[in-house]
């Protein structure tokens, strides 16, 4: 039964993209064309340029994640913590590319402190983690101080995640579907 219903389903999307393919070979379908994709290739990026995130919104992004960073080191949440860790990296990447002025200062916060964090996450060790996000948080500290950026990181006393502000419960049955979801892919 399971065949039949991947086999029909295969070849209706089969069946479709033909139709679909064969309409834009006719000339009879267009995909609408983005307005920012338009012009010359000058105009294009831009315009891409335009509707990208700007420096400020991914320090902004970078400054949320710090606290998410924190409030799951400091809650024993590693996995979380660890994937909080990797997209400040990401997001941090970003912003220097962005403002090309302030990459030194990026590349350096990332090259003193990310190794000691993510393996102090590793250890689930809270004393390690408290230690490398101590170093992180100067570090940020430091490069608002040095680019005349007013805000200052505040450590945070509250999470917006459910998983570092949500109950014992909530977290142990997010981790048993998680774990039940990698069994079946194996």
């Amino acid at each position: 039964m399971r065949k039949f219903i991947l086999f029909s389903l295969i070849f209706s999307l089969a069946i479709a993209g033909g139709i679909l393919a064969f309409a834009r070979v006719s000339g009879r379908y267009a995909p609408p064309v983005p307005a920012w994709f338009k012009g010359s290739t000058a105009n294009k990026v831009e315009n891409l340029g335009l509707i990208q995130p700007s420096y400020a919104d991914l320090m902004l992004w970078t400054g949320i994640r710090f606290d998410e960073l924190y409030m799951g080191g400091s809650k024993g949440k590693w996995l979380y913590a660890k994937h909080e860790a990797k997209k400040i990296k990401e997001t941090l990447e970003k912003a220097a590319l962005v403002d090309p002025s302030k990459r030194e200062g990026i590349e350096g916060l990332l090259s003193a402190n990310y190794p000691g964090l993510t393996e102090a996450i590793d250890s689930q060790d809270a004393d390690k983690f408290t230690a490398a996000f101590g170093r992180l948080y100067a570090s940020c500290i430091n490069c608002h101080l040095k680019h005349n950026v007013p805000f200052m990181p505040l450590i945070p006393t509250t999470s917006i995640s459910p998983i570092t502000s949500g109950s014992m419960k909530l977290w142990e049955g997010m981790l048993k579907q998680m774990q039940m979801e990698a069994q079946k892919k194996q």
